[in-house]
């Protein structure tokens, strides 16, 4: 019986190249796979007053691309709190609400503890339950300004009953003069019923000078024609008239025009700003109060938001307005950030000029 031979040298040499080969290959895998970064919190401490037995949200940032995070919380500060939603992914940045509830008196900290894939970050929070609380304010002047909704279109020139011709010895024109409101125009057109048309030539329409319109038109012919809102000025032209070229010019051309008629849509206008706030603004907050001196047309509805949260919708008082918020309309406490949008638009036809105007901020002192 022959005996196996044994491996030489060369063999085991082999072997370990193609081992050192292969975690070369996994390690090349490794390194050049993207590794996940931790997550990033904003912002970096967050302090609250709370009266017992009472509930507080307050927002933070999680920062990041994060396939999973995870959120937890240490200390006596785990004790009151929970989160709107946990175990989620992040593309860029995410507000996490955080749901506070007061138990007995006393200071509750610990970290707010987020968890990523390429490791974790954390808010230190200190909740202080209290008997009392002192309100203070901080007041913001807003400019003047108009909110103005102009619903549907509106006619502002038009004139019925009417010819325009051309021949070699005669011509008969129309025009339409209209005025514009010191308003952003969002549409503007001629509506024209020819009811009958004689002769070879052409209807010429030109606003403020420029043709806009060049047609040979039938009997019975109705055409909306769109004005270039960029011809408008303040005081405006339509021209009307008949033309005729070459030897059209021996035969006369005329239009019956039933009804022209131009109408305008202004844009609506609503009016928004910004309202900076303090970390601890945002953290001790109570309420916003709107105040303003108001002259109104039509009594139009008013929506207010802050950050897209519908704090207002109804009709203002006549003159004199103020408004405490402290939530949205569905009851939710208000997401507030250190820089926080208030929009204010007209759901009905009609306009506002509101006027003095201030933005007081009301949170608890430290």
């Amino acid at each position: 019986m022959k005996s196996q031979a044994a491996p030489t040298i060369r063999d085991e040499f082999a072997f370990v190249l193609l081992a050192a080969l292969i975690f070369i290959a996994i390690m090349l895998i490794y390194w050049t796979t993207p590794q996940e970064a931790p997550p990033y919190l904003e912002p970096r401490s967050i302090s609250v007053k709370m009266f017992p037995n009472s509930e507080k949200i307050v927002t933070f940032k999680i920062k990041g691309l994060l396939t999973n995070v995870n959120l937890a919380a240490n200390g006596s500060l785990s004790q009151l709190i929970s989160f709107s939603e946990n175990n989620f992914a992040v593309n860029g940045e995410k507000d996490v609400k955080a749901i506070l509830i007061s138990p007995s008196y006393g200071r509750y900290s610990g970290y707010i503890i987020a968890r990523g894939k390429g490791g974790e970050d954390a808010i230190e929070v200190v909740v202080d339950v209290v008997p009392t609380l002192t309100l203070v304010s901080r007041s913001i002047p807003i400019e003047d300004f108009k909110i103005s909704n102009y619903g549907g279109e509106k006619i502002v020139a038009s004139k019925s009953d009417f010819s325009v011709e051309r021949s070699l010895f005669s011509s008969k024109s129309a025009k339409l003069t209209f005025t514009l409101e010191k308003l952003e125009v969002e549409d503007a057109k001629l509506k024209i019923i020819v009811e009958e048309s004689k002769g070879p030539g052409y209807l010429v329409i030109k606003l403020n000078g420029n043709v806009i319109y060049r047609k040979k038109v039938s009997d019975a012919h109705i055409e909306e024609i769109p004005l270039n809102v960029s011809y408008l000025k303040e005081v405006n032209f339509i021209q009307i008239e008949a033309e005729s070229e070459g030897f059209e010019a021996f035969f006369k051309t005329a239009y019956r025009i039933f009804n022209a008629e131009v109408k305008i849509r202004y844009k609506s206008t609503p009016y928004s700003f910004q309202i900076n706030l303090s970390q601890h603004e945002i953290d001790n907050f109570y309420a916003l109060e709107f105040s303003s001196i108001l002259v109104q047309q039509n009594y139009p509805t008013v929506e207010i938001k802050v950050n897209n949260q519908k704090v207002y919708f109804g009709k203002l008082p006549i003159v004199a307005f103020k408004q405490n918020i402290t939530r949205d309309l569905m009851g939710n406490a208000l997401l507030l950030l250190p820089s926080n949008n208030i929009s204010i638009s007209l759901v009905t036809e009609g306009e506002i000029y509101f006027s003095n105007n201030i933005v007081k901020i009301y949170s608890y002192s430290s």
